[in-house]
This record gives C-alpha cells, structure tokens and sequence, in this order.
C-alpha cells in the first residue's frame, strides 16, 4: 500500500506539473465566471516587488485581452480600465514565502468593480517561480460570493516576471502592435489637437539622453512631428524651437525613462509654447522599449489644460530606431577621456566663474557673453529678464569651489562643490564647458545634493 500511495503521488506530479508549462510565456488558459457569465482569460503578468515592511512579495495579473504593462503598472489608469470595462482582470498575491495571500476578480460588471476569493477556496496545481517566470494552475473549489456578485476560476498561466515592474509580455505587446495602424521604423500615426486646431503626426526619431536625476540611467527622447526633422535639428534645441516658432515643425517632444514612464513633455505650436513635467500624468503603453528601439502609443484620455491658457489633446503611435548622438552639453569628459585640469579649474574654471559672479549680480549682458552660442541665453521680455534674474538669485548655490576637472580638445568638465541657498546642506555639480572663439564658454550645469 505504500508504495502504491507514493507511486500514485509521482503520477500526480508528473500529470500537473505539464498543466501550466504547457502554456505559453505571457499567455492563461482558462476562464472567470461572473455572474454565472464566463470571460476567457488570454494574457499573463507577473513583478516581484517589496512590501511596507521591505520584504519580498510577487503579484500575477491574468486579463482577458492584451493590455501593456505600462497600463498595469500604473494603478489608477488600470482602476479606470477596469471601470470603463476595457479589461476584465484576475489578480493573485504571494508573500514572502511564496505562498498566495490575496486574489481578487476585477470587472465593470461587478458591484463594486471587484470581487475578493477567499484563498484557501483556491486550488493551486503545480505553482513554479522562476527567474524569468511564474506559473501554476489555479482553480476556485467553490463559488465566490460578495454582495449579489458570485465569480468562480479555473485557469493555468505562465507570466513573464519583472522587477518592481510587470514584466515585458511578448504575446501582449504583438497583438497590441498588431491590432493598432501598422507602422515602420521612423514613422508615426495619430493627431496632435491645440486649441481646436488640429495636425497630424507622421514622423518620429528617438535618442537616448543622460537622466536629470542620476547619471547612471539613460532615458529615451522621442520626438513626434508632421515633418521630417533632421538629426542635427533633433539635438539642437534652438533650432527645433525656432522651427516650431515658425510653425515649420509641429508635434510632441517626450522624454521617457528607463521604466518606460514619461516624465517630461513639449508640446511644439507656433501659438502655444507648452511643457509639462511631473511622474504619472502621461499616457504611454509600450509594445517595444530599449536603448535601441522604441515603438508604442502615447495618448491623452481626455482634453488637456495648460495653466488656463490652451487646450491640448493628442493620440499618436509611432515606432523608431534609438540612436546615439552626441550632444556637447551631454558629455563628460573624465579621466579616461581627458587630461586633468590645474587647480581652480585652469582657464574653463576662471570663464565658469565669471560667468557665476554675474548671475549674482543679475548682469544678463555679461552672462549672455558667458554662454555657448550652441546654447545661448534665451531671449525674454524686461519682466520675464527679471523674474529669472531673481531666480537664479535665490537658486544658486553659494560659497562655490571648483575642486577638479578634465579637459579634451575643445570641451571641458568641471568638478564643483557650492552650499543649498535653502537647507544649506553640500551640493556637487557638474560643469561642461566649450571653447569658442578663443575663450570658454558655459554649456550645460547639473547639480545634485
């Protein structure tokens, strides 16, 4: 009887275990019955995240369509998704020990948009976590109930794993790519409508760019227009801006980070001058995403207000090789690149310094002789010359010392150390500068605490 018992244990094993690896990556196999009413579930999703407490927990999304994982990383737009009743959802998460502590049913046809299922009515077949992967049979052993709503489950999954974020769902993303307008590298479709005006968006180049907030990430720029734009014009703010004064460039310049979340935006009118920046106020569902190659849709859901002033809405999907292009501003000359500068800086630090000296002293004749012709000062009515001036007054951070730099051919990098004007704790910056015309000039300053 013994061995009888076991050997019918192992034919369990064997007979479960190709259940859920049978099914493939990115994909569920089954069905939720809401309301006595069955939804096939396609599509599989899986981040392994930390808690409040710092400890480890995994949480699987099986949807009944194809949806990003931008959509579902971003909790309000997938509440709304759900509300709206673009997806039907079931949700599973596991603890630390990888044992399920949560599920619920997310659809528009429940009460309350949500039914919870009791976990220990949940059957799970062969559970597996992987590197790349989580999968198992799940299956309710009876009915759920919450309200007047009842929901029952039985399906198998295979979800592709991210960290802190879902993972990237291959099947998910070609069928969203598939299902939207077929578009080549380089090229875009959809509208951008400004004040009632409206253009179409036909072309797109992308970039990477050092991030604002941490040197060691790279972020991707995307530039949609209804004009082709040239590289050169790409990297070359004042000749997009100037292109867009003139109503001879018109689209969306968006900078994204490396997950996949937009953080800044331009909007390019000859009549309307817009940027908006801030995380989670963007729309974006990637079907491809790298420092190579980006593709997706970008998207507002509703019509946009610029501080009182426009009216914004656009709906664009594009797609587009990421390239490389060396931008002055951009780059650091260091060690490796460079030879090292005497104390203070040498000649680019005595031009940085002059050009600090006048920004105290509001001297914006002084401080235009300062700057690169590449990036010159912008130009600004007498009030707007003011309001900047005692700005960058209150901004800049005092009792300033230059305690390195590198310096290769015509750029040179500057290692400087100043005080917060506010909390009057240590900042580090990082200067580039340029030689024209016989003398250095000011490029770019990036400041951290």
């Amino acid at each position: 009887m013994k061995l009888r018992r076991i050997g019918s244990l192992m034919l369990t094993v064997l007979l479960a275990a190709p259940l859920a690896s049978a099914v493939e990556t990115g994909k569920a196999d089954g069905t939720v019955t809401i309301n006595r009413k069955p939804v096939k579930l396609k599509y599989a999703f899986a981040k392994k995240e930390k808690d409040f407490d710092k400890k480890d927990r995994w949480i699987v999304i099986l949807t009944d369509r194809a949806v990003s994982h931008s959509l579902l990383d971003d909790s309000s737009r997938f509440s709304k998704a759900v509300e709206n009743g673009d997806v039907v959802a079931a949700t599973f998460r596991f603890d630390q020990g990888k044992k399920l502590d949560q599920a619920e049913v997310r659809s528009k046809a429940l009460q309350h948009k949500s039914l919870p299922i009791n976990v220990s009515q949940i059957k799970l077949t062969a559970p597996a976590f992987s590197a790349d992967a989580i999968e198992a049979v799940a299956a309710t052993t009876e009915e759920q109930s919450f309200f007047s709503d009842v929901a029952t489950l039985d399906v198998k999954f295979r979800a592709p794993l991210g960290q802190e974020k879902f993972g990237h769902n291959p099947a998910a993303a070609k069928e969203l790519a598939a299902s939207g307008p077929k578009i080549s590298d380089g090229s875009a479709s959809g509208t951008l409508e400004v004040d009632g005006t409206t253009v179409k968006l036909a072309h797109a180049i992308a970039r990477t760019k050092r991030n604002a907030f941490d040197e060691k990430k790279k972020d991707v720029v995307v530039l949609l227009t209804q004009n082709p734009v040239s590289a050169e014009m790409f990297v070359d703010d004042d000749k997009l801006f100037s292109a867009a004064s003139d109503g001879s460039v018109q689209g969306l310049l968006v900078t994204i980070d490396s997950d996949e979340k937009p953080y800044h935006l331009q909007v390019l009118n000859p009549k309307a001058s817009m940027q908006v920046s801030g995380s989670g106020f963007f729309n974006f569902d990637a079907t491809d995403f790298s420092d190579k190659h980006v593709a997706g849709k970008f998207f507002t859901t509703s019509e946009q207000d610029f501080m009182g002033k426009h009216k914004y809405t656009y709906d664009v999907t594009f797609a587009a090789p990421v390239q490389t292009i060396a931008v002055a501003s951009e780059v650091t000359v260091d060690a490796s690149s460079g030879t090292k500068l005497p104390a203070g800086g040498g000649d680019p630090g005595k031009a940085y310094l002059a050009f600090d000296k006048a920004s105290r002293a509001g001297n914006l004749a002084e401080m235009k002789k300062s700057a690169s012709t590449t990036r010159p000062m912008p130009e600004m009515s007498a009030e707007e010359t003011k309001q900047m001036i005692e700005m960058m007054k209150l901004m800049r951070p005092a009792k300033l010392k230059i305690t390195g730099g590198f310096v290769s051919g015509d750029h040179a990098t500057l290692n400087v150390e100043g005080e917060d004007p506010s909390s009057k704790s240590k900042m580090h910056g990082t200067i580039e500068m340029a030689r024209e015309g016989g003398g250095w000039k000011l490029l770019a300053e990036k400041w951290k605490q």
